[in-house]
């Protein structure tokens, strides 16, 4: 059994929902009060468009389920509520195993969030899921989601199957 949500040293990870997901999209507030949690003005996150949020609800319908993702709620340390500052998760690859991807809130960044958001996602990804391997795309000239990749074990392995896109893998090294 997998405990949701997925607690780091610093966050909370929500698996998103339709419903959460449809709150995205037509009702900050709604959100905000399901997540228990306060929506910052700049939410979302540049690569969480409505069309990717529309094709991640027609995945989690269709019933397969191809999709597992996140909310990222940071946890102050004062007495203020937590924060919405990302998102991320996998979708089931076409060539087996999963693939990877997050994006966090531009004041948020830098700060370790998405290195110890991807950690946690891996773990419980090769821990519940039991695949074999995680790839991840990015830009050459993305240099800090490469080095969170980098952090969490991804090694390179060529083009990515988008122009310009470059591609990480992280294989799953189960416990003997």
């Amino acid at each position: 059994m997998h405990a949701f949500p997925i607690r780091t040293e610093r966050m909370e990870l929500i698996p998103a929902t339709v419903k959460l997901y449809l709150l995205d999209l037509h009702d900050r507030t709604g959100l905000a009060t399901a997540l228990n949690a306060s929506v910052p003005g700049e939410w979302p996150p540049e690569q969480i468009t409505s069309e990717v949020i529309e094709e991640f609800l027609k995945l989690m319908r269709a019933g397969d389920r191809k999709v597992w993702s996140f909310y990222w709620l940071a946890q102050p340390d004062d007495c203020d509520p937590n924060v919405l500052i990302g998102s991320g998760g996998f979708l089931a690859s076409a060539k087996g195993g999963l693939e990877l991807g997050y994006s966090v809130l531009p004041t948020y960044q830098q700060q370790g969030y998405a290195t110890e958001a991807v950690r946690s996602m891996v773990e419980w990804a090769f821990s519940a899921l039991r695949i074999d391997h995680i790839i991840a795309y990015t830009y050459p000239h993305l240099i800090a989601s490469i080095r969170v990749l980098e952090k969490n074990g991804f090694t390179f392995t060529g083009n990515g199957p988008e122009e310009g896109t470059i591609t990480y893998e992280l294989r799953n090294r189960p416990e003997n």
